[in-house]
């Protein structure tokens, strides 16, 4: 039987507590004769709680635990399902519902029997304790037995040696931390590090504490007083210890090692622990910490606080190339032979092994010790032949890296977990992972904590996890935040075997009991004639790849989550009336046609339509959807009317104006909650100032992003363009805008400043990114000029916009000599990195004007198709930090300015004025041939290597 652990359990608890306590202190329960029921529950959900955190310690060694658990598992998915149909039936009747009395014997009953197994829980907890075993807070002298040399990590020891020497010839006590994932060799180069100081006599005192689960200052220096003087505990008191060590520790020179620190560790803490160790070691000579950790966090809060008295330095370990993994895989198995060097066609497979390392030399170190044992191509074949995460090798390697999701809280578990569903090697994106946890009730906070949107707790277990190395490949948007991630190989397999048999790929060879799947995801391009006549009907995420829907339709009863890539009008509405009590996330991208029993489902909270060009309007009424809370289509024909009512929502990327009622812009008024992404089009059907003003958006503080659309082909009316922009004020937390076809000459207060006698007051202070697309009536963007934030400006088809100088930099109306602060003239878009000009159909000229601070921090620019752009005489602050420039079809331009010493890139594409620079025995040459990469109609003319 397959161990059940109590990170399925406390997420689900989490979500009945939250919702019970609201049920409870609401007029549904009153009317429904539940509130004693509720009541009572929400009193014992928290002790149950604090029981599963001692259950888990017993529950891989005794089984009556362990079925205390499974069936605790299943009740509790059948209460929420429940609530569920509570929620359900009192949207669909409002005041008018009231149960019946089968459901609400059913209700309080599965109420009780959760009581009764906490009542039960505490006597087998009772009868068991002798089992629980204590947290080893700290241990001394203990380290894996790796392998015996680090290899591939030569560089990096050579690298943290220098650092430990140069930190401790300056400061009486200093420290490195060597971070990384799982795996990739912390511990093992923290054992070379203690060996070179113990042979080397650098320290006097070398000192080894494996932290693992807590920080705990007390227990570590106990653990160094044993370490020094073999006496363990017994102290009268903190202080008396901590004398007794200074004694040990006078006039020496120490080197402390943390091994594992892996728990978050607050400021205040480390902070506490370094003031000690600090006034311990004063007369101790130069001494260093060096820590090792799978937390960005922790070595974050190490060097936040050590840079002030304790300089912390941070070093992180990269994965190794497949070559070195090879290297340590080849040592293992020459050591356990009479070989002295490995032929082909073992050198071969064993080399194409080594590239399913992932990097990792725990992995490479494991699969070595697999290779040792039968040295024989066909055996090696298997090994390499053989992926699947429960094969031998994969259970060693799988045992090695389980601590590291040990130390992870019960409900970050379980979203970890989760995401075994997606396919090895694919691209998660964030928002999509978060609206699956919170399908799942994975996200509900802890009762009587801070109150959030389900989503932020989402974002921060995304980000704890990311911290904790067990995801990868971030990619992460300009304003810093997560945007997708992938998971190594061995971290999915990782996932998988913590899923407990939940998480099911379809096909996989091994072995499972159908009754414990709960996810399912079905390949594409697979036979999925075998395995439907087993799914349960407790099936809650279903993801299938392949058109195989028509086949499980009567199988589907319990769904919270279901994406498909096909599926027949009537199968989707037949599955959809069994699942309306249950469906929260539906991603129906890739089907012809949307039921009209979709505005049935009242629970759903993501609606995705995004990926089927013929897919029709959406059905009516889909306002119904009050717990909607994202929706996702990217056709002008699939935005619903009357969206306005769905005051939960947060992801609206399209809203589309239209004359007809229910699709005027007045619809977005009360969506406060919108967040992220929101682009408004056809705003041409904006009929008045007044009609903008009902939009609100300065009341939507959480959107980051904006894009105003008008039509390209419409009749001209700039008077109305510039007064319906003006009331369209988004709030000062906007940090992206896009304007599209607007045809106003001038551009809106709100993007220039708050009062008209400051310079230095905007509305848009946080912006960062800047596009203006086909603005054809603007000739300037003077306004933008004092931005403080905004670091991307892409400009294209501003027709009257004739060159760059005075007008580009301030209005007509104020001189260079009004723009002084102080005798000091002002930065002129004092943050701006990159600049895109594009299409300036009448660009003839760029100028600098003597006096004043422009573009400082300008790295990228980009010219392109500007047919009139010929002189251009560009220096000062300009020049200082530009590294890339590209010059595309300028064809009247002849010069490159000179003085740009910085240019690391130069890409010229169809200016055939500029020739000449592409002739190394051209005198132009010279200005540019100490640029390292240069390109010119698409020809490499210098590379770095040149």
């Amino acid at each position: 039987m397959e161990i059940v652990t109590t990170l399925v359990i406390s997420p689900i608890l989490q979500e009945i507590l939250s919702r019970a306590t609201s049920f409870a202190d609401g007029e549904i329960a009153k009317a429904w004769n539940l509130e004693k029921e509720l009541l009572s529950l929400t009193k014992s959900l928290p002790k149950l709680q604090f029981m599963l955190e001692a259950a888990g310690k017993m529950v891989e060694c005794n089984d009556t635990i362990r079925d205390w658990l499974r069936d605790l598992e299943d009740l509790a998915h059948e209460l929420v399902s429940l609530l569920d149909e509570c929620d359900y039936e009192a949207t669909e009747q409002v005041h008018t519902f009231l149960p019946s009395f089968s459901f609400r014997r059913k209700m309080a009953g599965k109420i009780k029997e959760i009581e009764d197994f906490f009542h039960r829980g505490i006597q087998i907890i009772d009868v068991l304790n002798l089992l629980l075993t204590s947290l080893d807070v700290a241990t001394p002298g203990q380290y894996p037995d790796d392998i015996s040399e680090i290899l591939g990590r030569e560089h990096d020891l050579t690298e943290i040696i220098s650092l430990l020497n140069t930190l401790s010839s300056k400061y009486p006590l200093s420290g490195l931390s060597i971070v990384g994932m799982p795996g990739v060799g912390k511990t093992t180069l923290a054992r070379s590090i203690k060996k070179w100081a113990e042979e080397g006599n650098f320290y006097d005192l070398v000192a080894w504490v494996s932290v693992s689960k807590k920080f705990d200052e007390k227990k570590i220096l106990e653990v160094m007083v044993e370490y020094l003087d073999g006496r363990a505990g017994g102290w009268n008191s903190y202080d008396a210890m901590l004398q007794h060590l200074r004694r040990m520790l006078e006039n020496k020179k120490f080197l402390l090692i943390l091994d594992d620190v892996c728990n978050e560790l607050d400021a205040e803490t480390w902070k506490r622990f370094i003031s000690r160790l600090s006034n311990t070691f004063k007369a101790s000579g130069n001494s260093s910490i060096v820590v090792t950790t799978s937390n960005k966090k922790v070595a974050s809060t190490m060097d936040a606080v050590g840079c002030n008295r304790v300089p912390m330095i941070k070093h992180e370990l990269q994965k190794l190339s497949n070559e070195e993994c090879w290297l340590i895989m080849e040592k293992k198995v020459l050591s356990s032979s009479n070989l002295t060097s490995i032929k082909d066609p073992e050198l071969a497979i064993g080399k194409a092994i080594a590239g399913q390392c992932g990097g990792l030399p725990l992995v490479a170190d494991v699969i070595g010790e697999a290779l040792s044992q039968h040295i024989d191509a066909d055996k090696w074949s298997a090994i390499r032949d053989n992926t699947a995460w429960d094969s031998p090798h994969r259970k060693g390697i799988l045992s090695k890296l389980k601590k590291s999701s040990d130390r992870l809280s019960l409900p970050l578990k379980k979203c970890f977990s989760y995401c075994s569903i997606f396919p090895k090697g694919s691209e998660i994106r964030r928002d999509e992972v978060v609206q699956l946890w919170m399908a799942k009730g994975f996200l509900f906070q802890h009762h009587g904590s801070k109150s959030d949107e389900q989503e932020d707790v989402g974002d921060r277990y995304l980000e704890d996890l990311v911290s904790n190395f067990l995801f990868q490949d971030v990619k992460m948007d300009e304003y810093g935040n997560i945007e997708s991630f992938k998971m190594h190989d061995e971290m999915h397999n990782l996932a998988l075997s913590l899923s407990t048999n939940e998480t099911f790929i379809w096909p996989d060879t091994r072995p499972i009991d159908p009754s414990c799947i709960r996810h399912l995801r079905v390949m594409s391009n697979t036979n999925f004639s075998v395995l439907p006549e087993a799914i349960p009907a407790r099936l809650h995420s279903l993801f299938l790849d392949a058109d195989v829907f028509q086949t499980m339709v009567s199988k589907l009863s319990s769904l919270r989550s279901l994406k498909l890539a096909a599926a027949g009008k009537e199968d989707l509405e037949a599955s959809l009336c069994t699942l309306k009590y249950y469906i929260k996330y539906l991603d129906i991208s890739e089907v012809q046609e949307v039921p009209g029993f979709v505005t049935k489902l009242y629970n759903l909270q993501t609606l995705r339509v995004t990926g089927c060009r013929s897919l029709g309007e959406l059905p009516t009424r889909i306002e119904n959807l009050v717990r909607l809370r994202h929706i996702y289509f990217n056709d002008e024909r699939h935005m619903p009317s009357s969206v306005g009512k769905l005051t939960a929502l947060q992801t609206l990327q399209l809203f589309v104006v239209g004359e007809q009622k229910g699709r005027r812009i007045e619809e977005l008024k009360c969506l406060n909650q919108l967040r992220g992404t929101l682009k408004i089009c056809n705003l041409e059907e904006v009929a008045s100032e007044s009609e903008a003003m009902e939009a609100k958006l300065e009341e939507k503080v959480h959107l980051i992003k904006l894009q105003f659309l008008w039509s390209k082909c419409r009749r001209a009316n700039r008077n109305i363009d510039e007064s319906v922009l003006e009331q369209l004020r988004p709030h000062s937390n906007l940090k992206s805008l896009t304007l599209e076809n607007y045809r106003g000459g001038n551009f809106p207060i709100w993007m220039l400043k708050n009062a008209p006698s400051t310079f230095d007051l905007f509305r848009l202070n946080n912006l960062v990114n800047l596009e203006l697309f086909n603005c054809d009536e603007c000739c300037n963007i003077s306004c933008l000029r004092l931005l403080p934030e905004l670091k991307f400006l892409h400009i294209r088809a501003m027709s009257n916009m004739e060159g760059i100088g005075s007008k580009f930099y301030h209005d007509t109306r104020e001189r260079a000599s009004r723009i002084r602060v102080r005798g000091q003239p002002i930065t002129l878009f004092p943050a701006l990195i990159k600049l895109v000009l594009e299409n300036m159909t009448k660009l003839k000229e760029w100028i600098e004007e003597q006096g004043l601070v422009v573009f400082p921090c300008l790295e990228q620019l980009l010219i392109w198709d500007c047919p009139e752009f010929e002189t251009w005489w560009i220096d000062g602050s300009a020049s200082q930090k530009l590294s890339v420039l590209s010059i595309l079809e300028c064809p009247k331009l002849q010069v490159i300015p000179s003085g740009m010493l910085n240019l690391k890139s130069l890409n010229i594409e169809d200016c055939h004025n500029l020739k000449e620079y592409a002739q190394r025995d051209s005198p132009k040459w010279d200005n540019i041939c100490h640029i390292p990469h240069i390109k010119i109609n698409g020809e490499m003319v210098q590379s770095q290597d040149s």
